[in-house]
């Protein structure tokens, strides 16, 4: 990444790397990203970034906390992108507490089980001026990924939940949704959908978007903090392509199965 990291709110930093890859003559970037929260008495990390990274992300988190600990590491879920430097984390900052729902983190991280400090869905983590909130995620790939809220700089935190695959180049990997150059389109979105949120291909999303208007409602934020993809700055105008996005998933499965449908009245 060009820049290692963005202030996007008072005690808010945008951290973490991309993943890159050759297409055609390029190289491309997609983003892993992790957030640090500062607060007047303690600190959180939320996700850790992929372990692929981790020289980058120890980099920012040394320029940015100085001579203070790291208190607090929040995984939205156990997967390498938003867990996979637990280890390096623990071993940096010996205080360091787990928080999260963590119910099946020993069994990854069976060294770290003193550190698992299991926070369920409405608690609240005070950090001193602000206030982390736990909440729901509306679109999960796993049972026990979570959403977070920031009551300092009214970010919200949505893990892998509004996935979209926005591939870009060097220079643009701190940029927020509104200022790429080419902005997201619905056949990116569709793509990450199908990878990171596979049951958009089986199940109509629909059900659930009365649920997260009513978490935006509450809320509301004034910046959505995706793992993948750029922070999210006109929520509205992406919130829309989303649900496009999975009902798009959605037809495209549909098609295929009929495509391949026995004809011989075997089904």
């Amino acid at each position: 990444m060009a820049e290692p990291f963005r202030e996007i709110a008072a005690g808010l930093f945008w951290l973490g790397d991309c993943l890159k890859f050759e297409y055609g003559d390029e190289i491309w970037h997609g983003h892993v990203s992790t957030y640090l929260v500062v607060g007047d008495e303690r600190t959180l990390l939320l996700d850790t970034g992929h372990p692929a990274h981790w020289g980058v992300v120890e980099s920012a988190l040394d320029e940015l906390l100085g001579d203070r600990p790291l208190d607090l590491v929040l995984p939205t879920h156990p997967e390498m992108p938003h867990a996979g430097n637990l280890p390096q984390l623990a071993r940096k900052y010996p205080g360091l507490t787990v928080v999260g729902d963590t119910r099946d983190y020993h069994l990854y991280y069976p060294q770290l089980v003193e550190r698992l400090a299991p926070t369920p869905v409405g608690d609240r983590i005070d950090l001193g001026g602000r206030e982390i909130h736990m909440l729901p995620a509306i679109w999960r790939d796993l049972p026990n990924t979570v959403w977070a809220f920031d009551t300092g700089s009214g970010v919200m935190f949505v893990a892998d939940g509004f996935s979209y695959s926005h591939h870009h180049l060097t220079g643009e990997c701190r940029l927020y949704s509104s200022e790429l150059p080419q902005p997201p389109d619905l056949e990116q979105t569709v793509f990450l959908n199908e990878r990171a949120l596979f049951w958009t291909r089986h199940v109509d999303s629909e059900h659930s978007e009365p649920d997260l208007e009513t978490l935006f409602e509450r809320y509301r934020p004034t910046l959505v903090a995706p793992a993948h993809g750029s922070v999210i700055d006109r929520l509205d105008e992406m919130v829309e392509l989303l649900k496009a996005g999975m009902a798009e998933s959605r037809k495209q499965n549909r098609l295929v199965a009929a495509r391949w449908a026995p004809t011989d009245g075997s089904r």
